[in-house]
């Protein structure tokens, strides 16, 4: 059974970032040393491998940090959005998302993280900890599953438990940036439709750019695009391991209507 979800729009808050991020620096403190603190959530916050269908594909383990995406939550974190990713965000309208029980999860999780960071924080990296000791060096983590935040701002820390780091963002100045970052997180940036000319550019300085296809069939992915190597990203979601300067094509997916950021494949 399927609910109508809100409209998203301009409403939801700017969260407290500085807060938040200070927050995560005394969690992370407290952590080192295991002192005691009281855990508010039963309920885990990483979504552990095989429970979404994306971070299922691949050969290792990955786990994800799952927000309620752009201003579903009352929070707004994906500030650079658009209003057709808005729309056809793949947190509403794809999958197991498309139900009410799965939004309404999100929705608490993202809530705990901007009442309680502190309590969030504390569990967040207990639950990265279990994941190393579980899976050595064999495991990554994409800290935005549906989200945009600057983590690597914020709480950089989040960062210290995996071998592999990743994420997709909308952001034209988080991905530049991230080519010289020096702890291991890799960005992909996405097309929206408006922001080709900042794509070429970090394709030319050796990124990659994810971009949604509207193929005949599920096998139709361009070769090349506009002169740049495409490569299949709907394989896994292994996005650390992709060559460098290449478009990670994907498929359209979900409720998706005719968009700028959908392009044609022929």
């Amino acid at each position: 059974m399927t609910t109508s979800l809100p409209v998203l729009n301009d409403s939801a808050l700017a969260p407290n970032w500085r807060y938040i991020s200070g927050q995560a620096l005394f969690a992370y403190e407290d952590y080192k040393y295991a002192r005691p603190y009281e855990r508010l959530r039963k309920a885990r916050l990483l979504t552990p491998p095989g429970a979404n269908t994306k971070l299922a594909k691949g050969s290792i383990p990955i786990y994800g940090l799952t927000l309620a995406p752009a201003g579903l939550s009352g929070y707004q974190l994906c500030p650079w959005r658009s209003p057709e990713c808005e729309a056809a965000c793949l947190g509403k309208t794809a999958g197991r998302s498309r139900f009410s029980n799965v939004q309404e999860a999100r929705i608490a999780k993202t809530k705990y993280l901007m009442e309680h960071p502190y309590e969030f924080f504390r569990q967040l990296y207990d639950e990265l900890l279990a994941a190393s000791d579980r899976h050595g060096d064999n495991w990554a983590f994409r800290s935005n599953v549906l989200s945009d935040i600057p983590w690597e701002s914020i709480a950089p820390d989040i960062y210290e438990f995996s071998p592999h780091n990743y994420d997709y963002t909308k952001s034209e100045v988080r991905a530049p940036k991230s080519l010289w970052w020096q702890h291991d997180l890799r960005l992909t940036l996405s097309y929206s439709g408006h922001n080709w000319d900042g794509c070429r550019s970090y394709l030319q300085l050796g990124g990659n750019v994810a971009m949604v296809f509207n193929t005949k069939r599920k096998s139709d992915l361009p070769t090349h695009f506009e002169g740049f190597r495409v490569i299949d990203g709907d394989l896994s979601d292994f996005r650390w391991a992709d060559p460098q300067g290449c478009i990670v094509g994907l498929r359209a997916k979900g409720n998706i209507k005719p968009s700028p950021f959908v392009v044609h494949a022929g």
